[in-house]
């Protein structure tokens, strides 16, 4: 016989329903794209009040010291303008002979005007910078701070050229009168000269001082000073050999002949009218003069006596 297996049945197989769920609406409507700018300005609002309110204090304190260093500023400016006003602080530098120096740099204010006006800024500057601090603004408190770290080189290097200004006047006034008194005709010229070279170097110790290059500016003085004692020495002992020995016959010739001496020049009397570097004036008895190199002074025979 033949049996025929039946099967075994097959086990259930659970089926899982996938539910799909729809997305959330994306607000992309002209009035959800206004909600959300709305809420970021708020946001942004809330914390800059937050900020303002935080530093309100502080803010305050700052205002505070902003006044009192202005009234305190002008206080001192006041009290000085007074002291020195009494004092007659004026007419000191005037007797000094300093009035007229501050006056050839452009300072045109007196010391009892400029003394208190320079206190009043410094000592707002402080303040300010004590303020700052206090409101906690760091761009202007660094900046001050580089201010304040400059002002004792700018003291400094004005010191050195009031000085230096001081000196190379008073060194072009003698060299002025040196050169005057020997009779040279461009003793101002020279004079001058000498000042502006002694200036340009005050000017390089003053830049040293702050903290500018001078190599440059040096190197140009000395190419320029080597070019002029080059020209002068090249002029005194070729094209001016014969006008340096008339300026030097001069010198003798002042000392020899003063004025209202009466000589006798090319058999001529006559009497010595005035000296000069290069030529020496003769007046005669008619009445007219001459005009004679100095050298013939000096070189040659001359017969006279001096006018009682």
């Amino acid at each position: 016989m033949i049996f025929a297996q039946t099967p075994a049945p097959l086990a259930p197989v659970a089926v899982e329903e996938t539910v799909q769920t729809a997305p959330e609406p994306v607000a992309t409507d002209a009035s959800g794209f206004l909600n959300y700018i709305l809420e970021n300005l708020r946001d942004a609002f809330l914390d800059m009040a937050k900020g303002a309110i935080n530093a309100l204090p502080n803010l305050v304190i700052a205002v505070v010291l902003l006044f009192v260093g202005l009234v305190a500023a002008k206080l001192i400016r006041s009290v000085l303008t007074g002291t020195f006003k009494r004092i007659n602080l004026d007419e000191l530098f005037e007797k000094m002979g300093l009035a007229e120096i501050f006056s050839k740099i452009g300072m045109k204010a007196g010391p009892s005007a400029a003394i208190p006006k320079l206190v009043y800024w410094l000592i707002l500057l402080a303040f300010v910078k004590v303020a700052a601090d206090k409101a906690g603004i760091e761009d202007i408190s660094t900046l001050l701070d580089q201010i304040m770290a400059f002002l004792p080189k700018v003291l400094t290097a004005s010191i050195i050229l009031l000085v230096g200004f001081i000196v190379a006047d008073m060194i072009q006034n003698a060299a002025f009168r040196s050169l005057d008194n020997i009779g040279l005709e461009y003793a101002g010229s020279l004079s001058r000269i000498l000042f502006g070279f002694l200036f340009v170097l005050v000017l390089t110790v003053a830049f040293s001082q702050l903290g500018i290059e001078t190599e440059l500016l040096n190197a140009s003085v000395k190419i320029i000073l080597g070019a002029l004692a080059l020209a002068l020495a090249l002029a005194l002992g070729l094209g001016l050999k014969a006008l340096a020995g008339q300026i030097v016959a001069g010198v003798y010739a002042r000392d020899l002949y003063k004025i209202g001496t009466e000589i006798h020049y090319d058999e001529e009397p006559a009497k010595v009218a005035g000296v000069g570097p290069l030529t020496t004036k003769l007046t005669r008895t008619d009445g007219s003069f001459l005009i004679i190199p100095n050298t013939l002074l000096v070189t040659e025979v001359i017969r006279g006596r001096t006018e009682n």
